[in-house]
């Protein structure tokens, strides 16, 4: 007897809904919904880039971030940013869209004019949702030098909901105590690579394997690791490691129910 077999073609971006319990999160802020992508690494336009923003199309949240190394070649960084601006033009009137720096890219990615995204670099802004407001900030890590986290933060703690956008997840390990509610950052790729029981064999920044992707506490601080867009070398695949558009929840720690509440998040200052 002949056996005909179909190929199964796994996506090439998922979706991971992650919910965030935040303690003391007010009531106007519970249920807000962040989209999350990092580490596109643009050479050209990708099946993987295209998904993405067909997925960032038709999803529901408040608030858009990216975590870095939109370009690949610093070299090439002008053409990056021209599929920057291709991804996230149509996207741009769905909802509020920030972003930093990472390694790959160069300063003028952040300065190029018609940018449909808000790029933090060693800063912070206060958004407006209803009645309540967060804080979010971004530390530009396109160098080390570029680096500036008191800055970032500032030196008094914040009343409220922080949110930090940094490309390395190893900023957590750095953060005053207590300063920051939630750090999102991408970098290492998940791993890119990940191994049967071994999981991550090279987290590619200097946090412990197991945190190379998902969601982690430190000192106080929820950290979420996204697996990223694209590829690098030295090896410039994914294996066991797609690529992804997370989408992260908050609620407050004393109940899960998610609100109802529209977008209309509007930013109302800057340091």
């Amino acid at each position: 007897m002949q056996r005909t077999f179909r190929e199964v073609k796994k996506p090439p971006v998922v979706v991971r809904e992650i919910t965030v319990p935040i303690g003391g999160l007010s009531a106007g802020l519970a249920g807000l919904r962040i989209a999350h992508v990092s580490d596109f690494h643009f050479r050209s336009w990708t099946r993987a880039a295209r998904t993405a923003q067909d997925l960032l199309l038709t999803l529901d949240y408040d608030l858009l971030v990216g975590t870095g190394d939109f370009g690949a070649r610093l070299r090439k960084w002008a053409r990056a940013a021209e599929i920057v601006r291709r991804f996230f033009k149509p996207i741009a009137g769905r909802a509020p869209i920030y972003a930093v720096l990472g390694n790959h890219d160069a300063p003028g990615m952040a300065t190029t004019p018609g940018m449909p995204l808000v790029f933090l670099k060693n800063q912070s802004i206060r958004i407006e949702r209803s009645d309540t407001a967060f804080e979010l900030a971004g530390v530009d890590q396109s160098i080390p030098e570029a680096e500036d986290l008191a800055s970032t933060l500032g030196t008094a703690p914040q009343s409220g909901l922080t949110i930090l956008l940094a490309h390395y997840p190893s900023t957590v390990f750095r953060l005053p105590t207590g300063r920051v509610d939630l750090q999102l950052s991408g970098h290492t790729h998940g791993g890119q690579i990940r191994l049967p029981y071994l999981g991550c064999a090279w987290p590619n920044d200097r946090i412990p394997r197991r945190m190379a992707h998902g969601l982690h506490k430190v000192a106080g601080t929820f950290l979420y690791v996204n697996a990223g867009i694209g590829v690098s070398p030295p090896v410039p695949a994914r294996i066991n490691c797609p690529a992804e558009v997370s989408i992260l929840t908050l609620k407050p720690t004393e109940r899960a129910g998610r609100s109802t509440m529209g977008h209309g998040l509007v930013a109302v200052a800057t340091r």
